[in-house]
């Protein structure tokens, strides 16, 4: 687990004005993607599956412009049992829309869906202080992911091995 992830604020609302032009029309036009069934003040979700993953496009209802994103990926390591279940997160949103709690509800939601989260091996610090804030709510463990498995460590952040990039944050319901 590192966090060496910093991806600036203007990188993202570029990366999410590109998407939104890309995605203005044909088939996978984000008006036309299934609505999430999801209650969020001012914000509707679109979903798209793609594969080994599945995409949330947050929408802010009174613009219309795409203010972020949340992709659940499959998880290519660990138990083949549990690629049903398990998936990698990583998100993005537009700045206004930074800490409304927008993606901490989106990862509450999937796991009440009974969906397992695991983070990515490399996080910005806003990033962790999410996973460790849905903590406090959520079953949290600290994780070594192998080709075959997902063992529970008992470790901390201090602990030399948190900062290999194997160690992974894992997010489940209560």
């Amino acid at each position: 687990m590192r966090f060496d992830v910093s991806i600036s604020n203007e990188q993202i609302e570029q990366e999410l004005a590109n998407l939104q032009t890309k995605m203005a029309r044909g088939r996978h036009a984000l008006g036309n993607l299934p609505l999430m069934d999801m209650q969020f003040p001012d914000i509707e979700f679109r979903v798209r599956k793609i594969a080994r993953e599945q995409r949330v496009y947050a929408i802010d209802t009174g613009t219309g412009l795409l203010v972020g994103y949340s992709v659940f990926d499959i998880l290519p390591e660990g138990s083949r049992r549990l690629h049903g279940t398990v998936r990698s997160v990583h998100s993005r949103y537009a700045a206004p829309y930074q800490g409304r709690g927008i993606a901490s509800a989106l990862y509450t939601k999937v796991l009440s869906d009974g969906f397992v989260l695991v983070s990515g091996a490399r996080q910005s610090r806003a990033a962790y202080a999410l996973w460790k804030s849905l903590g406090r709510r959520m079953r949290f463990d600290v994780v070594k992911i192998t080709p075959e498995t997902i063992e529970p460590l008992k470790i901390s952040e201090r602990d030399n091995r948190f900062h290999d990039l194997d160690v992974r944050l894992q997010l489940c319901a209560p």
